[in-house]
């Protein structure tokens, strides 16, 4: 039986792209609307591919566009009478009477073209699905090719200084008002928090520091404030432990339960009355980790959309930035170039997710060989686009600030967190302390607790070995 289905035509009205290039020869004043809406590929028929080119050709040299500088354009570049010759030229010089519709016609060729932008990232879509074996490949390239759709069509145009500067007093009486009024994320270490004002959706946090020195144990310390604190949703992403290592970490530092105990064994009854009472405050959190492996930063964003949809989302943290996989594989295998993809893609997954990004990144060697071990924004590992790209660059250096005075009492090590970069407010250098133990960082002398529950999770807090004692004997009520 033959088959009766026509073959269909891609998206396409040739009238308003007539009309589009009729309106250009027309009229001067709307060049600029004209020439920064369309793009050469926008138009679907060749010949006003080629005409529309000539135009734009002649606009970046300064050339009046008319019937005779366009044929003389065309000419030149052995186009003429691939458009159809000068007679076709002087019928779209008839062809609207006015240019007063223009942006009408605009609006329908740039509508046809992203349908057409939508077929063929579709039959990609297709084309891939049949030669993978990975539907999560599939599903994270289907994304990116719709979102890529989408920002291409995101213009935004010049406005008047008066409406921004109506929101910006707006945004400042509010704040009068109500200085939380403008309160981004917090992370429950007060110093941190005052100088950032909380982190601000679409930031990109950076905290960077050499291996072994608890960028990890400060992302878990963040999240579990941000959540079991102020009830924020976060979303966690380890590309280097599983989720049960991460779950163990988030266990400790809450719990303020020494890690020899969890890796140890203990049947000690306080020990295991903190675990479970941690236990419950985890399991009614809004924290959610992934640990996928050579994940992208498409990945990310595909996976925070749906959590965002599904439950809401405040947060995302990234460990680390050094272990992702870039979506475009340079030929010369250029590293850094790869990671500056990277970060201007987590970025923009700033933006569009409206959530801070908290990326963790490894430091180079260079902080190891200077007499001052303070780490600098040079040494941040492998581009200078981390730097670039994002809005606070903070640094863990094992120095503590001479300055500030601590708990002297404290058996804790001293760290200093170190704000390099801060885009919209103060730098400065935070005197925190450091539990190993507990996998835990917090501000000395300052209100540290992860919720208002005054239970045992925060009253017996010292849950720690005893030297030369047995953990049961040591924890006996």
């Amino acid at each position: 039986m033959a088959n009766d289905k026509k073959p269909r035509i891609l998206p396409n009205s040739l009238e308003s792209e007539q009309a589009v290039l009729g309106c250009l020869f027309l009229s001067q004043e709307i060049y600029v609307d004209v020439f920064s809406s369309l793009k050469v590929e926008d138009f679907y028929s060749t010949a006003h591919q080629k005409i529309y080119d000539a135009m734009l050709e002649n606009y970046n040299n300064d050339v009046v566009i008319d019937y005779i500088t366009i044929t003389k354009t065309l000419e030149n570049k052995g186009e003429l009478e691939e458009v159809g010759g000068i007679g076709y030229i002087t019928d779209l010089t008839n062809f609207v009477p006015s240019s007063a519709n223009f942006k009408y016609y605009v609006d329908i060729v740039k509508n046809d073209s992203t349908l057409r932008q939508i077929i063929e990232a579709s039959q990609g879509i297709i084309n891939s699905a049949f030669e993978s074996d990975s539907a999560g490949d599939v599903l994270a390239k289907a994304e990116k090719a719709i979102f890529d759709i989408g920002q291409t069509r995101r213009q935004g145009d010049l406005e008047h200084i008066k409406k921004g500067v109506n929101e910006a007093l707006d945004l400042m009486e509010k704040i009068s008002i109500d200085p939380n009024s403008n309160m981004g994320v917090k992370v429950g270490f007060p110093t941190l928090d005052n100088y950032t004002n909380g982190f601000k959706p679409g930031e990109l946090i950076i905290i960077a520091a050499r291996p072994g020195i608890g960028k990890t144990t400060l992302a878990v310390n963040f999240a579990v404030n941000s959540a079991l604190k102020y009830g924020k949703t976060v979303a966690m992403f380890d590309l280097e432990m599983s989720t049960l290592q991460v779950a163990q970490r988030f266990i400790c530092s809450t719990g303020r339960v020494a890690m020899d105990f969890v890796k140890g064994g203990t049947k000690n009854n306080t020990v295991w009355a903190t675990l479970f009472e941690t236990k419950k405050l985890l399991e009614n959190s809004n924290i959610y980790v992934d640990d996928t492996t050579n994940i992208t930063p498409a990945d990310i964003l595909g996976k925070c959309r749906k959590l965002k949809a599904k439950v809401g989302l405040d947060m995302v943290i990234i460990d680390y930035l050094q272990l992702m996989k870039s979506e475009r594989q340079t030929k010369d295998n250029n590293r850094q170039q790869e990671v500056a993809d990277m970060t201007r893609s987590i970025k923009l997954a700033a933006r569009e997710l409206g959530v801070p990004i908290i990326l963790l990144s490894q430091l180079n060697r260079e902080s190891e060989k200077r007499t001052n071990k303070t780490p600098q924004l040079s040494d941040l590992r492998e581009s200078g686009s981390i730097e670039q790209d994002a809005d606070i660059v903070m640094f863990i250096a094992d120095i503590a600030d001479e300055n500030v005075k601590t708990d002297g009492n404290d058996d804790a090590l001293d760290y200093s967190l170190v704000i390099a970069k801060h885009r919209n407010g103060m730098r400065g250098t935070i005197p925190i302390k450091w539990k190993s133990e507990f996998t835990q960082f917090y501000e000395p002398g300052k209100d540290t607790l992860y919720t208002k529950n005054t239970s045992k999770v925060q009253k017996d807090a010292v849950l720690t070995p005893t030297q030369n004692s047995d953990i049961d004997d040591a924890f006996k009520e």
